[in-house]
């Protein structure tokens, strides 16, 4: 995850009414648009802004694969028994009763989080939850249901257990929190409501990212000026739009001089779609390239046929074919952001439009890649076909 200069935070955090980086009571909500540094924020507070006496735990939802309650209260409790080990006490009954299963069953998951944040020793908790939007839609509910009972002071004590929520403004996960404004007011702080704010914001990652750039590159004052200005200009700029750009700056070359910077910048994506399209146009990639990739073939029979890479060398090739496209985790492979899942996507729901001058925007339905998943899983697990002897 992008890192960004500490004075960046300031809109999100002087907005708050519950003082800069003090969540007084109830849960606090901001929401941004996509690509405004949510999960960079999450990230500095988590880091930096957080009163540091209080136990601190986080999660962060990812699409598809980091989805689920289940995980994410499984993450929360291995942070928390990690700082508090003597609270571990109140999970030991149930995993005794069930064993392993126990972290298959939010509802025993949720009755040990209120056990333990009910026990003295506890002392104020914070929970960071970023993305809400990629939380799995069937589950969402239960969260909320959690968040909002949990809320209100009686059952844990006033104020001990307090969450920090990031999402995207959708009204599906805007209406659930509005049961909670009467008694938490201030629970809110929209961002795509402060779009000057964040613009302001962007400059500043830039003037950074500049200067950054300039001791790299050894340019000079004019030019780096005149790079920061041409940047700052830039119409439709968000962090992850920074990120992005600056990749392209800092790996290639440019003539060090002003009719050298313009026409760089006259080629450099101007948002993220743009960024997207020029990574994915780097190398092309075909349905042809994905199976060698998988390294399933036609003629594979089994296992041992699949001409395997060892796991490093793969993981560079795979870099080398997606570049920023995705992002390497653990050995799990994600999307760099949900942005990029999206733009590929094509919404079926949506009418169909003049094709975009982006040819790999929208370019992908979800049939489609179910469609190629299921080929390449059918002939990987297809049986081989027996040879028969021919008697003597």
């Amino acid at each position: 995850m992008a890192r960004s200069p500490r004075k960046t935070r300031y809109w999100s955090l002087k907005k708050s009414t519950a003082g800069p980086i003090r969540i007084r009571s109830g849960p606090l909500l901001v929401t941004a648009d996509p690509g405004c540094g949510k999960s960079v924020l999450a990230k500095y507070l988590i880091d930096h802004g957080l009163p540091r006496s209080t136990t601190i735990c986080y999660f962060f939802f990812k699409d598809q694969d980091q989805n689920t309650v289940r995980q994410a209260l499984c993450a929360l409790f291995h942070q928390f028994f990690s700082q508090k080990p003597s609270l571990i006490e109140h999970a030991l009954p149930l995993f005794h009763r069930d064993g392993q299963g126990l972290i298959n069953s939010t509802e025993s998951l949720w009755k040990i989080l209120r056990n333990a944040i009910k026990d003295p020793q506890a002392g104020p908790v914070i929970m960071v939850l970023d993305a809400l939007d990629e939380c799995a839609e069937s589950e969402f509910a239960d969260l909320m249901r959690n968040v909002r009972s949990q809320s209100y002071g009686g059952q844990l004590g006033h104020g001990k257990l307090k969450y920090l929520l990031t999402c995207r403004p959708y009204e599906q996960i805007m209406s659930e929190f509005h049961g909670l404004l009467d008694a938490f007011p201030n629970i809110r702080i929209p961002g795509e409501e402060e779009s000057e704010a964040i613009s302001k914001e962007v400059n500043r990652v830039i003037t950074h990212r500049v200067n950054q750039l300039s001791e790299k590159k050894s340019l000079s004052r004019d030019i780096k000026s005149h790079l920061e200005k041409k940047l700052q200009e830039t119409t439709h700029r968000t962090h992850l739009w920074v990120y992005l750009v600056f990749d392209y700056l800092e790996k290639g070359n440019f003539k060090k001089t002003q009719k050298g910077v313009e026409s760089t910048i006259a080629i450099l994506p101007r948002s993220v779609n743009e960024a997207y399209e020029q990574i994915l146009n780097n190398r092309p990639l075909t349905l042809s390239e994905m199976n060698v990739a998988m390294n399933i073939y036609d003629t594979s029979q089994s296992f041992h046929d699949l001409d395997l890479e060892k796991e490093m060398d793969f993981k560079s090739s795979l870099r080398s074919s997606c570049g920023l496209f995705v992002l390497i985790h653990y050995g799990k492979i994600y999307f760099l952001h949900q942005t990029a899942c999206e733009f590929l996507l094509a919404d079926l729901a949506l009418p169909i439009t003049v094709p975009s001058e982006l040819p790999w925007h929208h370019s992908i339905t979800t049939r489609d890649a179910h469609a190629v998943l299921t080929e390449l899983s059918m002939r990987m697990w297809k049986p081989a076909t027996p040879s028969i002897a021919t008697p003597s």
